[in-house]
């Protein structure tokens, strides 16, 4: 089992989250199918619990803001931040000694290559990207930290595209699955129709788009309600959280907006809904979209990023990104077609996003750098 035992690890993980969101389920499906003992450095955090739980060693790192976009403070300081998190790492890697290394994103990614610099022997990197660069700056870095891994991953072509435009740094794309026995299809239930949107509180997901996206659709479907399954991860998310329940107070939406919070059950929210509705302008991939399909689920989704990888006109709608009206046409159109969607969303599902794949291909890849 991955941690048991003195051996050397096959693979140390490293991770700047804390949190258990989409990037991070998919470090634990990865790292779990891992042979041998595996290692995770990251903060102390649901993450970390979840990781031992796996059986993983976890080596704990200190939680710090790494955000690099935010305030002028937040700029000025980042390096600092990252030089402390490296040295934490460099001290993980001594101690461990594993056969290589897996940074977890960009941050994870920058901070193991700070770890690394002057290191006379080191292991073998392996970059696992699951994010789209968010400035010039912080692209030139990133950029030049993967040249220094044996392996790039990405989760998208989306992301491989956006990491690697001109292509010399020959990123591989390994589209992320799910436990399809996990997400098991569920018939469409009963009852007034119910939209998930289901994500964490953040800007960029666009809930408030999805909110108005709904009220829309009511004149036609008058029954619909929507519950918002997802949590603020910041100061920044619990104002939003704030300005959606004013906006879910206005009459064209009274009585038909539940706020969930973070959901545990996944499963259970999709089996409650008819359909999923997501409404970020260009997503990275979207795991949650790949959870409806598993699940039976159609989806509305935007015409762009990632969504293009995972849908198709068989289980989904697209709209052009950000227009209200057409994301409520669209959900319109998936409601009252979701019993005849529901079956081509799992098919697509088992066709194409099995989480034994995806791990399998990625486990063939680390085995191979770690020798």
């Amino acid at each position: 089992m991955p941690g048991a035992g003195p051996r050397t690890p096959t693979a140390l993980f490293v991770s700047y989250a804390a949190t258990a969101g989409g990037a991070q389920r998919l470090l634990l499906d990865h790292a779990g199918a891992l042979d041998g003992p595996v290692a995770l450095a990251c903060p102390e955090g649901p993450l970390a619990e979840r990781a031992r739980r796996l059986g993983l060693l976890v080596t704990p790192l200190r939680a710090r803001r790494l955000q690099v976009r935010g305030s002028a403070r937040d700029l000025l300081s980042g390096p600092a931040r990252l030089a402390a998190q490296s040295r934490e790492v460099r001290h993980a890697i001594t101690e461990l000694r594993p056969r290589c290394l897996v940074g977890w994103s960009m941050r994870g990614l920058l901070s193991t290559t700070g770890a690394l610099a002057g290191m006379r022997r080191r292991p073998p990197l392996v970059f696992a990207h699951n994010d789209l660069i968010p400035s010039p700056a912080v692209g030139a870095a990133v950029r030049a930290a993967a040249s220094r891994a044996e392996i790039v991953v990405a989760a998208s072509h989306e992301i491989a595209s956006d990491l690697d435009p001109t292509g010399h740094l020959g990123v591989q794309v390994i589209h992320p699955g799910v436990d399809l026995g996990r997400f098991a299809a569920a018939p469409i239930p009963g009852g007034p129709p119910e939209v998930l949107v289901l994500g964490a509180i953040v800007a960029w997901k666009r809930p408030e788009l999805a909110l108005e996206a709904i009220a829309i659709a009511r004149r036609e479907l008058p029954g619909l309600r929507v519950c918002l399954a997802g949590a603020p991860l910041d100061r920044s998310g619990h104002e939003l959280r704030e300005r959606l329940e004013e906006r879910a107070c206005a009459p064209d939406l009274s009585g038909a907006v539940r706020f969930a919070g973070a959901v545990a059950d996944v499963p259970g929210a999709f089996g409650r809904a008819t359909c999923l509705l997501h409404c970020a302008d260009r997503e990275p991939f979207g795991i949650a979209l790949v959870e409806a399909l598993a699940c039976g689920r159609p989806v509305a989704a935007p015409r762009a990023a990632g969504p293009l990888e995972i849908l198709d006109e068989t289980c989904a709608r697209l709209y052009e990104p950000g227009d209200a009206r057409l994301a409520a046409a669209a959900l319109v159109d998936v409601v009252r077609r979701a019993p005849q969607l529901s079956d081509a969303a799992r098919v697509r599902a088992e066709r194409l996003f099995d989480v034994r794949d995806s791990t399998a291909r990625f486990r063939d890849l680390v085995t191979a750098v770690a020798g």
